[in-house]
């Protein structure tokens, strides 16, 4: 292991490391560290010990301890199943292993902001949850409530660590579909509006959308009613819209770097495929959406009582099978590549096998199951609307668990955030550690954070930091930029951190990544600055 000596040497001479067969790079520059003319001040990670003050997403630490992409890891842990319950506007959270019922907290605001009528869940690689509040003055009048001058509508995003609220950011009108994509962007689909904004997951910046401060306008699909979405391994975002009543549902394509919609494909009423299938006989609605690991789109058919299959790459009609239940509604894939759907009239979840359309097996549940997912270790979760709980049915032998949540439970998007690890960081794996500094003052400030790091090639290293006043403040303080090797002025990448204001508290995320499987990069140490 380097002794902390040697590493505050490495870290202040500005020196590669002797002992490293790889290039290592020093992150920031001590120019102007102590210009503000204070007393200077550091505190470094370096050991085990240090790095495990902080918070692991996929990482591990070695026997030198390093920190390490943990392979595997961050791509298909589902410790948490996250569940909206509609009709109390609260939110559950269940731990998978377990199926116990860690909570149910209400979906409210510090300020007192409320998240109406919550549907569509989405989990992040820090395993934080997004939830679209779709409610407006219709849901308030439909359930007896008086109907407001301005109904802010949002989505909002709840922590488990802090088993709350920790930001709401106001987007178009009746969210639902929510998706994320490899940058941690969450994109949001507005029923109502029939289009999509683009909103940055840490900060809450909005990319695209109809506000003010939005960068750029909101995606405007052409079709109607987004209902679902999902991000696949190239980046680009496939968009249900389910269509009003009397109109035939369509899926469209977004490509998320540009913001264009590249594709729209449908109806799919009466065609026949050719790899496998049925004829749909002029049906209507679609519904859920995946993506397997090959890029292809399974969608849900609402009203056919079946789910098809739709080439990533082309939107041609691939396949179609016909389930034994009525009302299919949520899909899902597994790691096999294995397709699950809801049929919620009959209340039964099958399971196709992708390649063939083959029925492997179809399982009762609960009253009314709307959506389903599947956990990293194969196991079905099907959510029951009208028994307002969970059933985890077990991927080898179908037994079944079921836990309690709140009233009305509604989703049918990435709620474990499988979908999020296995494909849309699938070429691209991404793992994270966070470290909190207190200065141990209330008049100091940040100035400078450094670290050594090797990185292999195909992978990627980066830092990004955010200050507040508090510890608690930290959580909706603004990260800046990504920040890689070039220099690290704790204000260089925007953000909440400035040198110029007394900030107590910093926190540090390194981001790991590599495009392949075994390489990762290696952190030695990461040291912060301040002055006071």
């Amino acid at each position: 292991m380097r002794s902390p000596l040697f590493l505050a040497a490495l870290v202040l001479a500005g020196c590669p490391s002797s002992s490293s067969s790889s290039k290592v790079t020093l992150g920031g520059t001590e120019a102007d560290a102590g210009s503000a003319g204070g007393e200077r001040f550091a505190r470094t990670f370096t050991s085990k010990d240090d790095f495990r003050a902080g918070t692991y997403n996929g990482i591990s630490d070695d026997v030198a301890g390093d920190l390490t992409m943990a392979v595997g890891q961050s791509r298909f842990a589902t410790p948490y199943m996250w569940v909206p319950n509609s009709s109390e506007n609260s939110i559950s959270a269940i731990d998978t292993k377990t199926s116990a019922l860690v909570g149910t907290w209400p979906l409210v605001t510090d300020t007192g902001e409320p998240c109406y009528n919550p549907s569509r869940t989405t989990v992040d690689f820090n395993f934080d949850c997004w939830v679209g509040c779709r409610g407006t003055n219709s849901y308030l009048q439909q359930y007896g409530g008086e109907p407001l001058a301005q109904v802010d509508v949002k989505v909002m995003k709840v922590s488990l660590k802090d088993k709350k609220v920790i930001k709401s950011v106001v987007v178009g009108h009746a969210p639902r579909a929510l998706a994320l994509d490899a940058k941690n962007h969450l994109w949001v689909g507005n029923s109502v509006d029939d289009t999509m904004w683009e909103i940055d997951g840490d900060t809450g910046q909005c990319y695209r959308g109809e506000r003010a401060d939005c960068e750029k306008p909101a995606v405007q699909l052409g079709c109607d009613f987004p209902y679902g979405a999902v991000v696949d391994q190239k980046q680009m975002l496939w968009v249900v819209c389910r269509g009003y009543a009397g109109q035939d549902g369509r899926v469209a394509k977004i490509d998320t770097a540009t913001g264009a919609v590249v594709g729209k494909y449908g109806p799919f009423g009466t065609a026949v495929p050719t790899t496998f299938g049925e004829a749909r006989g002029g049906c209507i609605q679609l519904y859920g959406i995946s993506v397997d690991q090959l890029g292809d789109i399974w969608v849900g058919g609402f009203t056919c009582n079946d789910v098809i299959k739709l080439s990533g790459s082309t939107g041609a009609l691939m396949g179609v099978k016909k389930l034994g239940g009525t009302t299919t509604r949520g899909v899902s894939v597994d790691l096999d590549g294995n397709i699950w759907a809801a049929s919620s009239s009959t209340s039964t979840v099958s399971k196709i096998e992708g390649a063939t359309g083959a029925l492997i097996k179809a399982v009762d549940v609960p009253n009314g199951p709307i959506g389903v997912a599947v956990d990293a270790y194969g196991h079905l979760w099907a959510v029951s609307q009208n028994a307002n709980n969970v059933t985890k049915v077990n991927g080898v032998d179908s037994a079944k668990k079921t836990t309690m949540v709140g009233q009305g439970p509604y989703s049918y998007s990435d709620m474990l955030g499988l979908s999020l690890r296995m494909v849309t960081l699938g070429r691209q794996a991404v793992a994270t550690w966070r470290g909190v500094v207190d200065s141990g003052d209330d008049t100091a400030h940040f100035n400078t954070v450094k670290w050594s790091v090797e990185t292999p090639t195909n992978t990627t290293f980066t830092v990004r930091v955010r200050c507040a006043t508090t510890k608690a403040g930290l959580t909706t303080a603004a990260f800046g930029r990504e920040l890689t090797g070039a220099g690290v002025a704790v204000d260089s990448g925007g953000g909440s951190c400035t040198r110029s204001g007394a900030q107590r508290f910093l926190e540090a995320e390194a981001r790991f990544s590599s495009a392949g499987t075994s390489a990762s990069p290696a952190l030695h140490d990461l040291t912060a600055y301040w002055v006071k």
